[in-house]
């Protein structure tokens, strides 16, 4: 079984009809096994493109079968994905039945097929999907003016509800979308918002960027680009607007409060790479915030290290390194950030049901940037996925105090599944684990030292972080915990969203005060020692 090229994938959160979008999206950045193929001429004339609805649903329940962590029950899946995709119109029914699969419309028999006797295969249940599917189309008015992709997404969305609560499907928007977030595209580098009153406002500009050097600013408000207006225009068309090709000239007009006059600025589109890596100096403290796990991540990490070590120098007194509401991102990315602190031996290994998902992943480059600064991170309720395996394995090997609220608690792995529709099946693939053993799933990354629970940080001390102690060893021996474990932990410090200025204060006091600091890093590494 061969597996998918595609990139795995780790972050935790569907993207929501966001308010903030990154300018310029990628056109197309991901391989995949299979290649998309899109079919034109649709059956009604009135559907502008006819996509192989079969052929995706096809391709979807063969990766299902191979690779999804649980063995999926396709009786099931196929049953709730007929009634997502049927729901256009509600004549349709289907009866299913212990041995075959009926289709009726108003009562009539459609057409009938077989149910295969493995509920776990993906070919046969998907075949026989995809012929109920077609034939459903060519029975329903209302399917055949149904657009293909709309089709799709009921179909899938419905499929994916029964798997996991990580696995999702992505229409192709949102794919694209996705693809930039990991591999970049050609675009301007700024990010911008829909405020609500409705204008087009330019959220950040993203250093060295075209948009950089054409003079726009944050705070400016996009009027119009390459002459075409954009008042009261959705997000997604100024989006699409600002797409283009690597090098293509593009014109943007913007309102600039600040001068009282519109602004018509030239220039080219480059590759850009979503910025992930924010370095901010605090006295002799580097603050570097990780928003994400992009594939620019890691290297744009070293490059903040080495400014911080060139601009603060010998008084270089330790890092911050803040992944509140770090979503996650690509599971390499994951891997080579922790590298960079940590020069050898087991970062985390993960299981699943393909046996190609069961890797243990080590650095063993043998060197680390600054192995004697002292680092805290900081985390929330937000943090999942990559931003979890950078701070457990941290934690658990000795490296950093983890400071905050307990993480989302999203330890699992996905493989992103190119679909012939250009959409993406974002599957749940494996289970992760952190050095001493745990997985957090559900569970989350308990910090050392909880903010919630403490009051005055100038008195911080030993027993602020002996507090934490016995219910961090129980966090780390925790083997498979029940819902109900799983809950009452979570209590020990409850997930926040918020960032809390505290969490800083408390992070620059442990690295101020050295002995403190060894305290809290032995007092979580322990169990873990104990376990390696």
């Amino acid at each position: 079984m061969e597996v998918p090229k595609s990139p795995f994938f780790l972050s935790t959160l569907p993207r929501a009809a966001a308010s903030l979008v990154a300018a310029c999206l990628v056109v197309s950045c991901a391989t995949s096994t299979e290649a998309p193929q899109v079919q034109t001429g649709a059956r009604n004339p009135s559907v502008a493109a006819d996509v192989n609805v079969e052929r995706v649903v096809l391709q979807a329940y063969r990766a299902i079968g191979d690779r999804h962590l649980y063995e999926p029950n396709f009786r099931t899946i196929s049953v709730e994905a007929y009634r997502g995709f049927a729901s256009s119109d509600a004549a349709l029914a289907l009866e299913a039945g212990e041995k075959t699969f009926t289709v009726r419309r108003d009562g009539k028999e459609v057409m009938s097929r077989p149910a295969p006797s493995d509920t776990s295969d993906g070919r046969a249940w998907g075949g026989m999907l995809a012929e109920l599917l077609a034939g459903s189309v060519d029975a329903s008015p209302a399917l055949r003016d149904t657009d293909r992709q709309v089709l799709i997404r009921q179909a899938m969305v419905a499929t994916t509800k029964q798997l996991d609560r990580n696995s999702r499907y992505a229409d192709p928007d949102e794919a694209k979308d996705n693809r930039f977030q990991r591999d970049g595209g050609g675009g301007i580098g700024i990010t911008v918002e829909r405020t609500d009153d409705k204008k087009i406002m330019i959220r950040a500009v993203q250093e060295g960027s075209p948009s950089a050097k054409a003079g726009v600013l944050q705070g400016d408000q996009i009027v119009a680009i390459d002459g075409d207006s954009m008042i009261d225009r959705p997000l997604s068309d100024v989006v699409a607007k600002l797409r283009g090709s690597v090098g293509a000239p593009v014109s943007m007009t913007v309102l600039r409060v600040s001068q009282g006059a519109q602004l018509t600025l030239s220039m080219k589109r480059a590759r850009i790479i979503p910025t992930t890596v924010i370095y901010e100096r605090r006295g002799d403290v580097a603050l570097i915030r990780l928003t994400g796990f992009n594939s620019a991540t890691t290297d744009n990490l070293r490059n903040a290290l080495d400014r911080a070590k060139a601009e603060i120098g010998k008084d270089l007194s330790g890092l911050i390194i803040d992944m509140r509401s770090n979503r996650g991102g690509l599971l390499d990315q994951a891997q080579s950030v922790s590298e960079v602190f940590i020069g050898d031996g087991t970062i985390f290994s993960t299981q699943g049901r393909h046996p190609d998902s069961r890797r243990t992943y080590k650095s063993s480059n043998g060197r680390t940037n600054g192995p004697q600064l002292p680092i805290v991170v900081l985390m929330n309720g937000g943090s999942a996925s990559a931003a979890e395996i950078v701070a457990a394995a941290l934690q658990d090997r000795g490296r950093a105090v983890v400071v905050g609220s307990t993480s989302y608690g999203k330890g699992t792995v996905q493989t992103v599944v190119r679909l012939a529709n250009e959409g993406e099946l974002i599957l749940t693939w494996s289970r992760l684990q952190a050095p001493s053993g745990y997985t957090w799933n559900e569970l989350g990354v308990l910090p050392n030292i909880c903010t919630a629970k403490v009051g005055d940080v100038s008195k911080l001390g030993t027993a602020s972080v002996d507090s934490n102690h016995g219910s961090l060893m129980r966090w780390h021996a925790m083997r498979n915990p029940t819902q109900q474990e799983v809950a009452d932990a979570r209590k020990i410090c409850p997930p926040g969203d918020s960032s809390p200025e505290a969490d800083l204060e408390l992070a620059t006091r442990l690295l101020q005060d050295r002995a403190l600091y060894a305290h809290a890093v032995q007092s979580a590494t322990y169990q873990a020692a104990a376990r390696n």
